[in-house]
């Protein structure tokens, strides 16, 4: 009787290993058929990158006319998007800033000579995404004055196609210390935005002087109205923020 409970329990043991295993040699197989298979990855990224540093401090006042240099520091590698339609000045200078990356920071050069105790703007737009899912940054504005102070006044509203009431999207929105009616053809503004896609618009940095306002089209984006195509608007009166 004992031998048979030996025999038992070994026969026992011997069916459980026979079936860990085949378990073990099916397991193998189904892997084998399986490697076809992408790896499966984790969630997808759907953060936008975050800013560490700003160097100078955003606000800064007393920044070089000469060779100044702008570093924003994230904490992921980001890219520039559409730098052409989307970063922008205020006022505009002649020739674009010069972009690129370093790392997971981004360098901004002036090519020219900035004015003298002026507030500048760099509006950064949709223009920062992360490099692996695009994710955007939001819409980033840098200020910094040549001078010894900043000038903080600012204004917003709306722009409307006149025929349609339709919003009217990526209108560049212009204020001019000179009120003379050719300035819109022959001079730069000294402050200006672009309308988001709702027509809305802010105008920072103003000072509390009259202002002559126009809105258009930029077609070219040289900061100047070009009345072969390009669509205006104006207020009828002089305007103080």
């Amino acid at each position: 009787m004992q031998f048979f409970k030996k025999c038992y329990k070994w026969f026992s043991f011997e069916i459980i290993i026979s079936i860990i295993f085949l378990y073990g040699v099916l397991s193998s197989i189904f892997s084998c058929a399986n490697t076809s298979m992408p790896p499966m990855g984790g969630p997808k990224d759907t953060i936008p990158p975050v800013l560490l540093s700003v160097k100078p401090d955003s606000s800064s006042t007393d920044f070089p006319i000469s060779n100044g240099e702008i570093v924003l520091t994230f904490d992921e590698y980001v890219i520039l998007k559409d730098v052409q339609r989307n970063l922008y000045t205020s006022p505009p200078l002649k020739k674009m800033p010069k972009t690129k990356i370093r790392g997971k920071s981004i360098i901004v050069d002036f090519q020219e000579k900035l004015d003298s105790n002026t507030t500048y703007s760099i509006f950064f737009r949709n223009s920062i995404v992360d490099n692996n899912e695009g994710n955007p940054f939001y819409q980033y504005v840098y200020t910094f004055s040549t001078g010894k102070h900043i000038d903080s006044l600012m204004t917003s509203g709306n722009v409307y196609i006149s025929t349609t009431l339709l919003p009217a999207k990526d209108v560049t929105v212009a204020f001019y210390k000179d009120d003379c009616d050719s300035v819109l053809f022959n001079s730069l503004p000294d402050a200006l935005a672009k309308t988001d896609d709702f027509g809305y618009f802010v105008v920072r940095n103003l000072k509390p002087i009259r202002y002559r306002v126009y809105a258009f089209r930029d077609l070219n984006n040289n900061n100047l109205y070009d009345p072969e195509n390009e669509e205006v608007a104006f207020i009828d009166s002089l305007f103080i923020p």
